[in-house]
Order: structure tokens, then C-alpha cells, then sequence
């Protein structure tokens, strides 16, 4: 009779525990043992919910992916627009911290978000897998204090743009990954490059938009071995030898070698592509890979060509960033699944799952999605060679006084030790303030 007992006991034990495993979760569905989604808000810019813009197919997109791979994780994805007003809704929400978890990231922004403490550090969530597949370079821009605050996505690399059709009329051979330019080759190069047309057109060998001091000749800048910045952010360095050498390579295109429009060093972006593309009257280009698309699709003969060489005696480029940032939250579940969402966003696999994500050459080894053609092959294998400046909030005034005494090199008005000598104390007084 006792052991009629214990089994009876034992079968009703049984009974209950399946009973509370089967139990109908609040909303419906058999399983309460699992628990809910973890849910994330991600702030993507340029976001519209049932846009037809490739970006916002592509994110939609991507997120559906990602959530489909992890049924443990539910996405919102809060658009704002490139504007001021996207800027006002994403300070907003940071300021709030508690509905926004990942977002996209400015190189300026990132010191100031991750001294106030907004950012959660990517190290504990890299794998050995991600350390080995992100080039060196990758964190250079998204390391501040010695930690890493933002996933990187890609990179706007900067390469020579050429006209194929000037280039083979004049007899210029072009360089490639494997043997590029000197510096003295490609000032030959850009002579001969430089002529009259039958016409009487005159066509000059390179220019690069340099109004301000805009990026696209920045690779030029360390060429010679020198920086802005010290590589810790704290010390203003291009008055030293190195880069005052490089600046005045740029300055003597336009004032010693005569290879660049006369309106070198005051037009914009726009105007300068105008200048390669519709005019025609420009041989060399230096610029972003964004302009690609558009040349591509207008038929232009054009070469991607890397940016010469100058006595450091590699190749080098530069160019801005795309980056990802996790939100601090005390909800380590939540930051955790943001992280994973940040991994995947910039990571080889999204670029698979969805056509057209990547814009710009991505940041990891893996990550050959962008090189469907042999100009965005060469403008992919250089991000293997970018050199960029630790990320430092200094203001809009300090960036236009930079700019201004860029300009004054390229216009012959200062010489380049003069314009960084004079520039120096300015710099270093905001860098050392923003040390404090």
C-alpha cells in the first residue's frame, strides 16, 4: 500500500509540473516558460517606415533578417532625418536613455556621448573572430580614452579619380595598388597631363575640393609620415616637419607646378566634380567613393586609381566613418541584444542578406561586398591603408579656423609653416581644455 502511494504522489508531482509547462502565455500560445522578447529601439538616419529610398528598404530589410536569426530580440526602428531636426530628436532620446539603444554615431559626437557616460564600450562583445577581421584601423576612429565606443561600419576611402580617355591621349600609364605613383611620378604625371586642346580648352592635371579644408585631399596630408593630432587626440602635431613637408607638396601643385585650375582651393564639391565630370577639363580627381555611382552610370571613362606615395613610401588614404553606438542601459539584456544588432549591421553577413547595404568598402577582412567592379575593388583594398585622427569634439570656430589656414597654404597667402605655426596655439588650447 505505501508504495501504491509514493507512485500516486510521484504521478501527481509529474501532473502539475506539466501543467505549469504548458500553461497558455497571456496573449495566447502554449509555452509561458519562454519569455518575451527582448526589445530594442534602434535610431537610424534617413529612416522612413514604408519608404521605398534604398536606405530605408535596406534597413527595414536588414532588421527583418536580424530578427528572423534572433527570435529572442524585437526591433523599433525610429527614423530621423539628416537635419537639424534629426539632431534635436536623437539628443532628445539620449537624453532620456531609456528608449533608444543603438543609433548611428558621428566621429565629432563620439568623445563627447562617451565622456557623459551615454555609450556601453564595444570590447567585452568582440569575438576573437571580430579582432581578427577588423583591419587595425577600423577602431582608430571609435576609441576614445583607450576604449572602443562604436562598431564600425565602413569607411568613405578616398582614392584618384581618372578620365581614361585624357589619360590615353596624353600617354600616362596608370598606377595600381601593387606599384603606385611616387610622389615626383605623379607631378609628372600631372604635367603632362596638363594642356591646351585644339580648341583652345584648357585642361589642368588634378584638383580635389579644397574649399575649407574639405577631406578630400587629406590623404595627401599624411603622406610624408605626419598627423593633425598626436594618436591619442591630446597634441595638435601638423607644425612639425613631417606634415608642414606634405602640406607644401599640395600647396606646390597650384603655385610651383601650375597642374590645377586657377580657382584651386576655392570651389566646392560640387563644383569640382562638375569640373571632372560635365567639363571635362580636369585629368585627376581626388575624391570620395559616393561620386562613383553617379560617373558609373553616365558612361564616364574613369580608373580608380590610389593616391601617390610620398616619403613615408606607402600608400595611404583617409576618409569618414560610419559607425554604430550602444546605448548605457541598466537592462544588461537589452544591451547586450543592441550590441548583437550592432555586430550584425556591420558586419560580412548583412552585406549578404541584403543587396546594396554596403555604400562604402566595409571595415572587416570578410567584407568584399562592396568590390562588385574593378574601380570599387581598388577603393576596397585601400581601406587597408587608412591613416585617421583620434575622435575629438573641438567646435565648429576651431574647424573653420583649420580650414582657413589650409586654404591660405593652397592659396599661396601663408606658407605652410606659417599657417600651422600661427594655427598651433589655438588648437592646442581647445585639445587641452577638452583634456580637463
Amino acid at each position: 500500500m505505501k508504495r501504491l502511494y509514493s507512485i500516486l504522489a510521484v504521478t501527481v508531482v509529474l501532473a502539475m509540473l506539466l501543467s505549469a509547462c504548458t500553461a497558455v502565455a497571456p496573449g495566447g500560445g502554449a509555452g509561458a516558460a519562454a519569455s518575451e522578447p527582448v526589445k530594442i529601439v534602434f535610431y537610424q538616419r534617413g529612416y522612413v517606415e514604408g519608404g521605398t529610398d534604398a536606405g530605408s528598404v535596406n534597413t527595414a530589410k536588414a532588421i527583418e533578417v536580424f530578427e528572423q536569426n534572433n527570435p529572442d530580440i524585437d526591433v523599433e526602428i525610429v527614423g530621423i532625418p539628416w537635419t537639424a531636426e534629426g539632431d534635436t530628436k536623437l539628443e532628445t532620446a539620449l537624453a532620456g536613455g531609456t528608449d533608444i539603444n543603438i543609433f548611428r554615431v558621428t566621429s565629432p559626437n563620439l568623445p563627447r556621448y562617451a565622456k557623459q557616460g551615454i555609450l556601453s564600450e564595444i570590447t567585452p562583445y568582440l569575438t576573437d573572430e571580430d579582432k581578427a577581421d577588423f583591419y587595425e584601423s577600423a577602431f582608430q576612429v571609435a576609441t576614445v580614452d583607450g576604449k572602443v565606443w562604436a562598431w564600425p561600419l565602413w569607411v568613405t576611402a578616398i582614392s584618384l579619380f581618372a578620365n581614361t580617355d585624357i589619360l590615353a591621349e596624353r600617354g600616362v600609364d596608370l598606377p595600381t595598388i601593387d606599384k603606385p605613383w611616387t610622389w615626383d611620378e605623379f607631378v609628372a604625371a600631372a604635367k603632362q597631363l596638363t594642356y591646351t586642346r585644339e580648341d583652345g580648352t584648357q585642361v589642368y592635371g588634378f584638383t580635389a575640393s579644397s574649399k575649407w579644408g574639405a577631406v578630400e585631399y587629406y590623404p595627401l596630408m599624411y603622406i610624408d609620415g605626419g598627423r593633425i593630432l598626436s594618436p591619442d587626440g591630446k597634441q595638435f602635431v601638423q607644425n612639425q616637419p613631417e606634415g608642414v613637408s606634405a602640406l607644401d607638396k599640395i600647396a606646390s601643385l597650384a603655385l610651383e607646378h601650375k597642374v590645377t585650375p586657377p580657382d584651386f582651393g576655392t570651389v566646392d564639391q560640387a563644383g569640382v566634380r562638375a569640373q571632372f565630370k560635365d567639363n571635362r577639363t580636369v585629368a585627376l580627381l581626388m575624391s570620395t567613393p559616393g561620386f562613383i555611382p553617379d560617373l558609373e552610370n553616365s558612361g564616364f571613362p574613369l580608373a580608380v586609381l590610389p593616391p601617390p606615395m610620398g616619403d613615408m613610401g606607402k600608400l595611404v588614404t583617409n576618409g569618414a566613418f560610419g559607425l554604430f553606438a550602444v546605448v548605457d542601459v541598466e537592462d544588461d539584456a537589452k544591451e547586450a541584444a543592441a550590441h548583437k544588432l550592432a555586430r550584425y549591421l556591420t558586419d560580412s553577413q548583412v552585406a549578404q542578406d541584403v543587396q546594396g547595404w554596403q555604400l562604402a568598402p566595409g571595415l572587416r577582412r570578410s567584407n568584399t561586398a562592396y568590390a562588385t567592379t574593378p574601380n570599387r575593388e581598388v577603393v576596397a583594398k585601400l581601406v587597408e591603408y587608412g591613416v585617421y585622427e583620434a575622435p575629438v569634439a573641438t567646435s565648429a570656430e576651431l574647424g573653420a579656423q583649420y580650414g582657413a589656414a589650409l586654404q591660405a597654404i593652397i592659396l599661396g597667402e601663408q606658407t605652410a609653416q606659417e599657417a600651422m605655426e600661427a594655427i598651433a596655439p589655438v588648437y592646442q588650447t581647445e585639445l587641452d581644455a577638452l583634456s580637463q
